[in-house]
């Protein structure tokens, strides 16, 4: 199972994030519902709340899909998705998480809220920072140093929450960049690259414009919050060449996750009525790439969702 083609468009400026339109061959349509307009509910374990777990049920017609870095917000405290996941209509599951709210572990508060938004990139980029987490140390850990380099950006939150800082930029009329002047969407198109600085940070794609809209304001809402960590000289730096880009596209693209049935054993492959869905991930250079693949009865597979990490920029070790 190989990523189609991808074909990288002119590339848009907003202070040092640099904005990379991305188009794909792939099919498209697999009939998935994603983000706020999927009706997903998200509660704490009926057997008794852990950190590292949420059950979600959909009570959608369609299958859902929930990404790798969205966040979860309520409950005891507040998550964020550990890996892509699919869920089928009425299906119910118990799903890794990590907590971004170190500070508060409120008990009787059961259910979550989903807005669908997204886990800044300096946090988000932990899940990716070696496949299955075999970096040392604990992951968990690393993901609350990650929110807590906020407090020292922005002032400190009483609960260590990543969703206050994420309020907070929201409503703070001072900020330096306005996502509002982003580029919006073009025609057709199913994924971006992300640049911060010069250098290219991720390239995330989805099987359809359907779901990349679905979560592309998000993305870039989350960006601009990473920008409050960078150095002076980071955010006066210049744009980053469209060929980086394009390069990093390729090693994107040349990747291979094997047959869709004949994957990593570890890798289990679900059952959703008609639809089928296997998590993906793999690693070749300074390139670490995971998602979701879907499969219909009459159709190849096809990656549903993919984020590819450029594992050398400094925001993934960003001290």
């Amino acid at each position: 199972m190989k990523v189609p083609q991808l074909h990288v468009g002119a590339g848009s400026r907003l202070g040092p994030l640099s904005i990379f339109p991305v188009w794909t061959s792939g099919p498209g349509s697999p009939g998935i519902s994603t983000g706020t307009h999927a009706d997903v509910a998200v509660t704490e374990l009926a057997s008794g709340p852990q950190v590292a777990r949420l059950t979600v049920t959909n009570n959608g017609p369609h299958p859902a899909l929930l990404l790798e870095g969205e966040l979860l917000e309520g409950g005891q405290q507040h998550r964020t998705c550990a890996r892509d996941v699919v869920l089928g209509p009425g299906e119910t599951r118990d799903i890794d998480t990590f907590c971004v709210e170190a500070g508060r572990w409120e008990a009787g508060q059961s259910s979550h809220r989903r807005q669908g938004r997204r886990a800044p990139l300096n946090v988000w980029s932990e899940l990716a920072n070696g496949l299955e987490g075999q970096r040392g140390g604990s992951r968990q850990d690393r993901i609350w140093e990650r929110v807590s380099r906020f407090d020292a950006a922005s002032g400190p939150s009483v609960t260590s929450s990543l969703l206050d800082h994420m309020d907070l930029f929201k409503d703070n009329a001072h900020n330096r960049f306005d996502a509002s002047i982003a580029p919006a969407p073009l025609e057709g198109q199913r994924g971006v690259v992300l640049g911060l600085g010069t250098q290219p940070l991720l390239l995330e794609v989805f099987g359809t414009s359907t779901l990349f809209r679905r979560h592309y304001r998000q993305l870039i809402d989350s960006a601009l919050l990473d920008l409050e960590l960078l150095s002076p000289q980071a955010l006066a730096s210049g744009p980053m060449p469209g060929q980086r880009a394009r390069d990093f596209a390729a090693h994107v693209q040349a990747m291979d996750f094997g047959t869709f049935d004949g994957g990593a054993a570890a890798v289990e492959v679900r059952s959703h009525g008609a639809l089928r869905s296997r998590n993906v991930t793999h690693a070749a250079g300074t390139v670490s790439a995971a998602g979701i693949a879907v499969e219909l009865p009459t159709r190849r597979p096809q990656l549903a969702h993919l984020t590819g990490w450029n594992t050398t920029h400094p925001l993934m070790e960003m001290a």
